[in-house]
């Protein structure tokens, strides 16, 4: 993405707005977005999803772009009802802007020097740049290779830096701005009818996509896992369902199986193919260097499933409150303690960089911020780093949405912080299928399997015990 005058990237197709253009590689979709004019005043790049009207395809009309004092609330209005994984480009008179999905699940990364944004390190650098501007050593410091990723803006490479959900970047003077939210969230008044919403979007997001072509939906041991299955229980004759037989996933498949038999679902296991030496480190650098883990060495497994959508679970924790072990809404915190809750080592651009990102949410309570952080400092800049590096590119996460996440963060700490609103929200739709247990196999194979991931993982406890220390009173 840059100015027309750069021009095309080589094999790139172009898609010219008034000073903007935009290069895709491949058949990823965009969709025109039309004032009521007539006028193509932005386009959506990725699989953009209206539950009311399906895929999007083509074009699509909005009113509000003509005339507008606040192109955040337009944007807003008019973008975020929509699901799926896409970016945002609008190019009109005075204003110039990328937003991302309400997760940043399409990564994004800009370069103010040379005035170019673009999906990962790789599409902004020639070869010898991307090396030269490594860094190798803050690579190695926050833990990369292990379970560390590059957090908030800051990417593995001197000068490139992320946009991260919820912020929009500003194309005239490349600078990031947060968006959503500008003030706390309300809270539900009736948290099961809020709850019973998310269901209702995520079963409808699915349909939207069976309509358009075959879908597969990742089945693990997991809450969210289950509350998918939950909500598309009326959809079961007509999409699949696909659980990796990765080493670490002997408990996944377990119960996916059992799921399986009993609810009469149509589910394959997918044999764990690892990545080679090359395939591994090619899908490193289409991540930018910016996160390893198991999908880097697992990647090949899920060939299967290209051509098709694949639909997972992300998402879901943000309702339960993953970082607030410990805190309440009115615990002290700052970039340090944010950074412990996140497991990173107190590296100073790190800090540095989350303390920049506190700044404009200094009013929020201590869960808000928490609930941020996890989105956007663990998800968008962790979760979807590799989202051009995997074999499948039209993988979704249906309960990423405004609606759902504005939902999630209105239901009262109590519930949140129990998960018992999932439980719930299942038990309604389909109580059956709480009759397996959740991340357990319920049986003397429990502590077993406790043992074995602390032999083969000794340091992930380690990293556990050392947050709760952090965490603890007076750690902020």
């Amino acid at each position: 993405m840059s100015a027309l005058e750069q021009g095309p990237a080589a094999g790139a197709t172009r898609h010219s707005l008034t000073s903007v253009g935009i290069d895709t590689y491949g058949d990823v979709p965009v969709t025109s977005v039309i004032d009521r004019t007539g006028q193509t005043i932005g386009l959506l790049v990725g699989t953009v999803i209206d539950i009311d009207g399906g895929v999007l395809s083509g074009g699509v009309q909005f009113d509000g772009f003509a005339t507008f004092a606040d192109i955040n609330e337009v944007v807003e209005r008019c973008i975020y009802p929509l699901t799926g994984s896409f970016v945002f480009i609008v190019d009109i008179a005075g204003c110039r802007r990328i937003y991302l999905d309400a997760d940043g699940s399409l990564s994004v990364v800009y370069d103010p020097e040379t005035g170019r944004a673009g999906s990962t390190a790789m599409t902004l650098l020639d070869e010898g740049e991307y090396w030269q501007r490594l860094q190798t050593d803050m690579h190695g410091a926050l833990g990369v290779g292990q379970s560390g990723w590059f957090t908030a803006d800051i990417t593995a490479h001197v000068g490139i830096r992320r946009l991260i959900c919820n912020h929009c970047l500003d194309l005239d003077d490349w600078t990031a701005h947060r968006h959503w939210p500008t003030e706390p969230i309300q809270p539900a008044t009736d948290p099961a009818t809020v709850f019973a919403g998310v269901l209702d979007r995520v079963g409808k997001t699915v349909a939207t996509l069976a309509d358009a072509k075959e879908v597969s939906i990742a089945l693990t041991a997991g809450i969210d896992s289950r509350f998918v299955l939950a909500a598309t229980r009326s959809l079961i004759d007509r999409v699949s369902f696909v659980t990796v037989a990765a080493p670490a996933a002997k408990l996944d498949v377990v119960s996916a199986r059992e799921l399986a038999h009993r609810f009469g679902l149509r589910h394959d296991v997918l044999p764990y193919r690892g990545a080679t030496p090359e395939q591994a480190e090619a899908w490193q650098i289409r991540a930018g260097h910016c996160i390893t883990g198991a999908n880097m060495t697992m990647h090949p497994s899920v060939e299967p499933l290209r051509g098709r959508y694949f639909v997972g679970g992300l998402g879901g924790e943000v309702g339960r409150g993953f970082l607030w072990l410990k805190a309440d809404a009115d615990t002290p915190i700052d970039a340090r303690g944010i950074v412990d809750r996140l497991k990173l080592p107190r590296h100073p651009q790190v800090i540095a960089a989350v303390e920049r990102w506190l700044e404009p949410i200094a009013h929020f309570d201590t869960l808000l911020k928490l609930d941020l952080a996890y989105l956007e400092l663990r998800m968008s800049s962790w979760a979807f780093a590799d989202a051009y590096a995997n074999p499948v590119r039209t993988e979704l996460h249906p309960m990423i949405s405004r609606a759902n996440f504005t939902a999630m963060l209105s239901v009262p700490p109590e519930l949140r912080r129990s998960g018992a609103i999932f439980r719930e929200a299942i038990s309604r739709s389909w109580p059956e299928l709480l009759a397996l247990p959740i991340n357990r196999y319920g049986d003397w194979r429990d502590a077993s399997k406790r043992a074995i991931d602390l032999a083969a993982n000794p340091g992930r406890a380690v990293r556990k015990i050392k947050q709760m220390v952090l965490t603890g009173p007076g750690s902020a």
